[in-house]
């Protein structure tokens, strides 16, 4: 932002510099070479500032990195994530405490996902449609992956609903084995503290 400031200044400078001295000494070729200039300046910091902007920081797996078969095609890989607090919960198709837990992280889906949050479910059965009756029973929007025994095992999991919430660099910040409403403040405050530390 500093960078385009300055070049935007730079060619104002240089544009009224153009104009003060026209039809002085400088030829009127020469005025307009300068304005030329000095619009390629900016436009070429501009790319610069944008190339640095965009430029994505290397995802570092840890242990708790997992990739798994999405419900709607492809996968959920947190690589994909990089960078972005992630909060998922471990299920089952008719687990009632899962189903209870659910629409719970739809709510903080629809109002932090814009924020920022990346919400997902994962079905520790292996079969596509437990996961995809499970959505569709119950109105849920944020992407669920199934298959996911492992990383039940790898998250030290004892039973579903389990519900994790992520840092940026992807280390396990809370868990919250089982679902109750009174656990709903609490995960909007955890939320929101990984959030603003964004």
């Amino acid at each position: 932002m500093h960078i385009k400031s300055a070049v935007r200044i730079t060619l104002i400078a240089a544009l009224a510099a153009c104009f003060a001295c026209k039809g002085k000494e400088e030829p009127a070729e020469a005025s307009t070479e300068a304005a030329a200039q000095a619009v390629t300046a900016v436009v070429k910091a501009e790319k610069a500032a944008a190339v640095k902007t965009s430029a994505k920081t290397p995802y570092t797996k840890k242990d708790t990195y997992f990739a798994l078969p999405a419900v709607k095609g492809g996968e959920i890989d947190l690589a994909s994530y990089a960078g972005q607090p992630i909060m998922f919960m471990l299920f089952t198709e008719t687990c009632p405490f899962c189903r209870r837990a659910a629409p719970a992280l739809e709510n903080l889906h629809k109002t932090y996902g814009p924020k920022g949050l990346a919400v997902f479910g994962v079905c520790i059965q292996d079969n596509p449609e437990a996961a995809a009756n499970f959505a569709a029973d119950l109105n849920i929007t944020f992407p669920l992956a199934y298959a996911g025994r492992q990383v039940y095992r790898q998250y030290k999991a004892q039973g579903v609903p389990y519900i994790y919430l992520l840092n940026t660099a992807h280390e396990v910040v809370t868990v919250w084995p089982g679902y109750d409403k009174a656990f709903d403040r609490e995960m909007a405050q955890n939320i929101e503290a990984e959030l603003a530390k964004k």
